[in-house]
C-alpha cells in the first residue's frame, strides 16, 4: 500500500513538472464603435513580428490583407484598423508566425460589429409566417393526440379472445 502512495505521488510531480511555464497565447479582437476594430494579442513571444489577416465571416473576403505587427517586450500588441462594420458585420482575425515554410503560431478570434451599426444587408423578416406554421404545428399535434386516444381507447374497449 505504501508503494502505491509512493508511486501515486510521484506521478503527480512529475505531471506538474511538465506542464507548460508560460500562459496560453491569445488574440482579441472588439469593435467599439462602427469605423474600425480593436485588435490585441497577449502571452505572445517577446519583439516577434507576426502576420494579421482580419477576414469578412461571410464572405471570406480578406477586410484587412497580411499586415505585420510587431510584440513588445512583454509578448503584447495593440493595434486600432480602420474598417466599415456596417459592410463588414462579422470578422474572423488571424495571426500567426512563419519561419520558412513552417507555421509557427496560429491564433484565430471573432468579432461582432455592434447592433447599432447599419448593416449593408438586411436581417430575414420572420414576423409574418409565423403564425400559419404555428397554427399548423399545433392542429397536427392535436390530431396525433386525438389518435392515440382513439387507439388507446379501441385496445381497451374491445373484448379479448378466449382461450
Amino acid at each position: 500500500m505504501r508503494r502505491l502512495r509512493l508511486s501515486l505521488g510521484l506521478a503527480a510531480l512529475l505531471l506538474l513538472w511538465a506542464t507548460p511555464g508560460r500562459g496560453a497565447e491569445t488574440l482579441e479582437m472588439s469593435c467599439p464603435v462602427c469605423d474600425h476594430v480593436d485588435v490585441a494579442g497577449h502571452g505572445l513571444e517577446a519583439n516577434a513580428t507576426l502576420t494579421l489577416i482580419i477576414r469578412d465571416v461571410r464572405t471570406g473576403q480578406a477586410v484587412l490583407p497580411e499586415t505585420q505587427v510587431t510584440t513588445d517586450g512583454s509578448g503584447s500588441f495593440e493595434r486600432e484598423f480602420d474598417m466599415d462594420l456596417a459592410k463588414h458585420p462579422a470578422l474572423l482575425a488571424d495571426l500567426y508566425e512563419r519561419n520558412g515554410a513552417t507555421l509557427v503560431l496560429a491564433a484565430h478570434t471573432r468579432a461582432q460589429a455592434p447592433a447599432h451599426c447599419r448593416r449593408a444587408t438586411s436581417l430575414p423578416y420572420t414576423g409574418a409566417g409565423t403564425t400559419s406554421t404555428g397554427m399548423v404545428a399545433g392542429g397536427l399535434l392535436a390530431a396525433g393526440g386525438l389518435l392515440l386516444l382513439a387507439t388507446r381507447h379501441r385496445r381497451h374497449g374491445s373484448p379479448s379472445p378466449k382461450s
